[in-house]
């Protein structure tokens, strides 16, 4: 190997943080769990402030202030709403509806509540609307379904509208658009159990604010449709979104795209297009419906609409022909090229106007958006952002598009896999979490893991206010990528927040650990090699003030690569046998030994690559302790370009994937 190399530009992201605005002020962020599992269907925001969560609990110690409806068992779910205190600090009220799972969940301008639920009965499965009244008390209806909703929309009247998928059976009403099952014949099981049975087709409907039916109608063609999300204008109309496998879905004349782009298979799973439709107040007529994708899967999973009637859809694509529109954010597809088909690749963000006109339409990073809200200037919150995007909150879990579609207005680091606007400027989220790492803020209801496989949480942050002192995240500062927030000894870390200084002190276990970068916003540290138990404890000291403790997960390695853009992705940091730079310009010949630049191997770990042999891996000559100096010999037979890919394991656990450029 050529000599050590000390390469300075690997850490040129330590004082290269962008803030694209002011980052908000993260009010409270809380756990919602016990000892079991939860998971989360639904929020909403009341005028005061209050943030309401619904979801499905197991855990026998769930926080409840009433167990009039039922309380949770470790082998029978209940159906939760929470609601806490502006603040967060607190809970109101919180109950659940026993030997049921939530499926979807809205709220009145009065404050009534509305949960969608299945429940098993005998051999049926049974699918319900409860409507609760604003002190969670009393429950006003129970209505059952004949199919299962997966979204809900509620109006300031207190009509409820459902949207999902149904079979043969559903009990449509008169004088709907369609009223009968679209003909079809569609695979299903697999197998030996392969068979065929009659396709499903989305379907929508509306209940009084008595629970009565109002309207009920399909929405479908030849293959199968599934509608995710729905949501009501201010005229009684009703937006639907979803995906069809569909060639004759019932597209209007003023589609953006009037031509199915073609089914995608993986195994007994199907992929097509996303839809958007949108249907009168009354159900029987269809007002606009379109197609929404490229020639590879794509699919829709929430809609919003502000208060010009437009409708604001997200969701998932790995089209490269997905249809932007021109200034908008991204217009061309910056996903990884699939290992096989789905729906993560790029999230989208579409609006569309009350005609059906499309006002923007643009990539948005990310792998998908499964939730999007809109607040009266109408920029629109979308559950995605690049990896690269970072702000002094750290990486950026939610992006708000500017009203035009054409720029990244603002980012908050609390992501949720539903968002709501509430009052003055505030963005509530809330959502569940597998990991210990999910950093909460102090003085929160519930600021500890409860336990057990799953916990929801809550959140709020506050664009109107610049962030305080907080801890957001810890990321591996190679590939600034959170993963599940666990830390390994030795790695080289970055601590992502606001309120440090410049001065600032970080800890593991009380122990000190060596700080090359600090600022307000931002800590470049290294993890002691003495941390090896299954958890740490991690504070900053920033003068007399100590932000912290907070608990992280320790797993024997997490490696990561150093890239030579500083974001983790594409052209790895490498160095050429010959002492280059390796690029697209300059790239390696096979044969030759190249040296890697990484962190996060841990301690006594194999080191492993996917494109040759490693032939030396150990500390990096001239860099801090925690750069890791891996020499991989490229075999003749390796694959050419300017972009190969590769990935380097230690110890069982594998690296992002990134690119070397090889002749």
């Amino acid at each position: 190997m050529g000599r050590p190399c000390r390469l300075t530009f690997l850490f040129a992201l330590a004082g290269s943080v962008a803030a694209l605005t002011t980052p908000p002020l993260t009010d409270y962020v809380t756990y919602l769990g016990g000892s079991g599992a939860e998971s989360v269907a639904g929020i909403a925001v009341d005028s005061s402030g209050s943030e309401y969560v619904a979801g499905t609990t197991n855990s026998p110690d769930f926080p409840l202030t009433s167990t009039g409806f039922g309380s949770p068992t470790a082998s029978n779910d209940c159906a939760f709403i929470t609601k806490f205190n502006p603040a967060g600090t607190g809970i109101a009220f919180s109950v659940c509806v026993a030997n049921s799972q939530a499926l979807a969940f809205g709220m009145d301008a009065a404050g009534y509540m509305y949960l969608a639920t299945q429940s098993i009965s005998g051999t049926y499965t049974l699918y319900s609307v409860y409507k609760i009244d604003p002190a969670g008390k009393n429950i006003i209806y129970r209505t059952l379904l004949g199919a299962a909703p997966e979204s809900m929309a509620v109006d300031a009247a207190g009509n409820v509208y459902l949207a999902g998928t149904a079979g043969a059976g559903f009990g449509t009403t008169g004088g709907v658009y369609q009223p009968q099952l679209a003909p079809g014949i569609c695979a299903v099981g697999s197998g030996v159990k392969l068979g065929q049975a009659p396709c499903n087709d989305a379907f929508a409907m509306k209940l009084s604010p008595s629970g009565a039916p109002v309207w009920a109608t399909y929405l479908g063609g030849s293959s199968n449709d599934d509608a995710h999300a729905i949501a009501v204008d201010s005229a009684g109309s009703v937006w639907v979104a979803g995906e069809t496998l569909s060639p004759s879905f019932p597209v209007t004349s003023n589609a953006l795209e009037s031509k199915f782009h073609g089914e995608v298979d993986l195994g007994p799973v199907g992929f097509g297009d996303a839809f958007v439709a949108k249907f009168d107040a009354t159900g029987g007529h269809l007002l606009y419906a379109t197609y929404l994708g490229g020639s590879a899967p794509d699919g829709a999973f929430a809609i919003a609409v502000d208060s010009a009637n437009s409708a604001y859809v997200t969701g998932g694509t790995q089209s490269t022909d997905f249809p932007t529109t021109a200034g908008a954010l991204q217009t061309a597809y910056s996903g990884a090229p699939p290992l096989m088909p789905g729906l993560l690749g790029n999230a989208f963000a579409t609006k569309f106007l009350s005609s059906g006109t499309v006002a923007y339409s643009t990539y948005l990073g990310g792998f998908r958006g499964t939730s999007i809200a809109v607040d009266a200037t109408g920029e629109a919150a979308v559950n995605s952002a690049p990896n690269a995007t970072l702000n002094c909150s750290g990486p950026a879990a939610v992006s708000i598009i500017n009203a035009a579609g054409s720029a990244i207005a603002a980012s908050s680091p609390v992501v949720g896999q539903y968002l709501a606007w509430g009052i003055n400027g505030g963005l509530y989220s809330a959502g569940f979490t597998y990991t210990l790492a999910f950093l909460t803020t102090p003085h929160s209801y519930q600021t500890q893991y409860g336990g057990g496989s799953s916990d929801a949480y809550a959140g709020k942050v506050d664009f109107t206010q610049a962030a305080g002192p907080a801890l957001a995240s810890v990321v591996n500062a190679a590939t600034l990528i959170a993963g599940g927030g666990e830390v390994a000894p030795g790695e080289i870390v970055t601590l992502f927040g606001s309120g440090f200084g410049s001065q600032s002190t970080v800890n593991f276990d009380g122990v000190a650990s060596p700080v090359f970068y600090a600022s307000n916003c931002q800590i470049n540290t290294v993890v002691p090699f003495g941390v090896t138990s299954n958890a740490t404890s991690v504070s900053v000291q920033a003068g007399q003030l100590t932000i912290g403790p907070v608990q992280l997960p320790v797993v024997p390695a997490d490696p990561g690569i150093f890239t030579d853009n500083g974001t983790g992705t594409g052209q790895a940091a490498v160095v050429n046998q010959d002492g280059s730079i390796d690029s697209a310009s300059n790239p390696a010949p096979r044969g030759t030994v190249v040296a890697v630049y990484m962190t996060g191997v841990g301690v006594l770990q194999s080191v492993t690559s996917s494109l040759g042999s490693v032939v030396f891996a150990g500390q990096a000559p001239g860099l801090i302790v925690g750069g890791i100096q891996v020499n991989i010999q490229i075999p003749m037979n390796a694959p050419t370009g300017a972009a190969v890919p590769f990935r380097i394991g230690a110890g069982g656990y594998n690296s992002q994937s990134v690119t070397l450029a090889v002749q």
